[in-house]
């Protein structure tokens, strides 16, 4: 079970453990190598809190924030550990409130009753867990490997150094992170830190726009999409981790600190449920910037600058997460075809042009970009691909790539409708009529009364309930109610759904993958199964671990998280079916961000 909880500023992020012990975090950034990195190999580096005797340890975040509280009881003595990355918003002389994010982990040991006697195990392993030169000064600890260096701060620097045990006599603090002058840190200057953070959380989650019921889900997987924002750049990474197998003991290992163009924009859409137009428009503001200026090389995912990734590498000195492996970095995904992609991007001009009208108008340079997009459909639509769920060796007509292809023209179309581009929309119409009518001809299986996976395959693919989202057929048409009853027969196991149940490129997967449950709760919802979805929906929702986090996937024996943790699909899945299940819409108000001072919308 992936019982641990995250912590994080927007740039980067930490994993903690339910006895406190830092087990994976990259430095400086997201996408950077790991400083700690224990969830993938025992000597791969850890920060741990070891209290002498036998202790009983609860976590919880303090209410409506990413700060994370570790308390330690045992007969006669106790301490708390809380653990955050200031994230805060201070008044310049400008007078205009900018946002800060020190880019450090901050561990704060309170003690709260008797005299605890503790040991601070300081282990960084630089460069995914590799040899590292740790130097040791009256002040400060620095840990080197090249050029990646990571320093700590502490009022208990001498008693880290000498690895030995000491009485919690007094509130200690831990500082890791970037270069600094050690004067500037002390137990007050921590605790300012800590409120500043607590202040900026809580009045982000009073901005969000929810309904009662199911509340307190929406705002904690709210939080966790917030935390995988690249603030920067708008990029969302898919999840914090790389190489949590999707199934433990196989090879189902990969990278997923990386911003995919399908995911990032289904995260946008949620945001923008629950009125966080400030990460919805800069997330697509993100994908648009990238791919139009990059159009000769469209890719599925980019870096969180935006850079091109060009493939993936294992790391073979490390032994996996409960040794399974190849720990991976980089994405082989990226280097895939999926023709999915261009109906994706028209999708995402559709909703930042359209339907969230966030500009009046569209250059010349993003109509000519659009028309690129459309005459690469034109082109790709009818060959084969890879799809949504990135095989390695299959190579098919999939079902969904032709309905993206559809959504891509649909939307094009809109969009020209609106600008009173009639001669682009009488142009368009035929391809988009085309695509429709070949999916409904060759994408049906009578056999099985459903659209399958590819073209003349009787294998059900549950990423066919999404084209209920995009609306491709009224929900009471009877083929998509005989789709939807067919996944709930055959993908299901209780109330977990799988992809599919075919032998793919890494053998017969034996978890569910988590958003796919999820898609399922909202197809039975929208074609009238209603007390089903919600059934299931709360059943779900009680696999999420201690603190309510979920990953990529769930085991269907064990019930046990796994895949990248924690993960922005399944979260943004969770938001999407509670708002959906309490049938309540968000307020889509029309906003004239010029108007909106920065600190409304920050």
């Amino acid at each position: 079970m992936l019982n641990y909880g995250i912590v994080g500023n927007c740039k980067t992020c930490a994993l903690i453990s339910k006895k406190a012990s830092v087990e994976w975090m990259c430095f400086d950034t997201f996408s950077s190598p790991s400083v700690f990195a224990k969830i993938l190999d025992k000597d791969a580096g850890s920060f741990e809190i070891k209290p002498k005797g036998r202790y009983k340890t609860t976590q919880k975040y303090v209410r409506h924030t990413n700060i994370l509280e570790t308390t330690f009881t045992s007969k006669n003595d106790s301490f708390v550990v809380i653990d955050f990355m200031p994230r805060y918003r201070k008044i310049l002389p400008t007078i205009r409130k900018n946002v800060f994010k020190q880019n450090r982990l901050i561990r704060i040991i309170k003690p709260l009753k008797g005299k605890p006697i503790i040991k601070i195990v300081y282990n960084p392993k630089l460069n995914y867990g590799r040899k590292t030169t740790i130097r040791k000064y009256k002040d400060k600890i620095i840990a080197k490997n090249g050029k990646q260096e990571l320093y700590l701060f502490s009022n208990r620097i001498a008693e880290v150094s000498d690895g030995k045990e000491f009485e919690l006599n007094r509130t200690s603090y831990f500082v890791v992170g970037c270069k600094d002058d050690p004067k500037e840190f002390s137990t007050k200057k921590c605790w300012i830190l800590y409120y500043w953070t607590k202040n900026y959380w809580e009045k982000w989650v009073s901005t969000l726009i929810t309904p009662k019921k199911y509340r307190e889900l929406i705002i904690r997987s709210a939080l966790t999409l917030k935390l995988l924002t690249f603030s920067e750049t708008g990029a969302i990474i898919a999840a914090a981790t790389t190489s949590i197998p999707e199934q433990v003991g196989t090879n189902r290992t990969f990278d997923y600190r990386f911003c995919w163009i399908r995911d990032a924009a289904f995260v946008a859409d949620t945001f923008k449920k629950i009125g966080r137009n400030h990460e919805a428009k800069r997330a697509l503001t993100f994908i648009l910037n990238n791919t139009y200026k990059k159009k000769r090389q469209v890719r599925t995912l980019y870096g969180i600058h935006g850079e091109i990734i060009h493939g993936e590498w294992e790391l073979k000195h490390l032994k996996g997460y409960k040794n399974s492996r190849p720990v991976r970095i980089g994405n082989h995904a990226a280097i895939t075809r999926q023709n999915d992609l261009f109906g994706e991007i028209i999708d995402i001009i559709y909703l930042y042009y359209v339907y969230y009208e966030y500009e009046d108008k569209m250059t010349n340079g993003m109509w000519a970009f659009l028309k690129f997009l459309v005459n690469k459909i034109r082109v790709y639509w009818n060959l084969k691909d890879k799809s949504i769920w990135e095989f390695r060796g299959l190579n098919e007509h999939f079902v969904y790539s032709k309905l993206m292809c559809f959504v891509g023209v649909d939307r094009a179309i809109k969009i020209a409708q609106k600008y009173g581009q009639e001669k682009l929309v009488h142009k368009w119409l035929p391809l988009r009529d085309k695509i429709y009518a070949d999916i409904i001809t060759r994408g049906w299986n009578s056999e099985k009364r459903a659209f399958t996976m590819y073209y003349g395959s009787n294998i059900l693919d549950a990423s066919i309930l999404l084209m209920l989202y995009h609306e491709f057929l009224d929900y009471k048409d009877p083929r998509i109610i005989s789709t939807v009853q067919a996944i709930y027969n055959e993908l299901r196991t209780g109330y977990l759904t799988q992809r599919y149940k075919m032998k793919d490129d890494f053998g017969v997967s034996k978890s569910a993958f988590a958003i796919c449950s999820f898609w399922l709760v909202d197809a039975l919802y929208l074609i009238g199964e209603k007390e089903k979805a919600v059934k299931m929906f709360d059943r779900l929702c009680g696999l999420g671990n201690h603190l309510g986090l979920f990953s990529e996937a769930i085991d269907i024996k064990t019930k046990k998280l796994v895949g990248n943790f924690p993960q922005a699909y399944t979260h943004l899945a969770i938001i999407n079916s509670a708002i959906l299940l309490s049938e309540w819409s968000a307020k889509r108000t029309k906003i004239d961000w010029k108007k909106v001072p920065r600190e409304k919308w920050l």
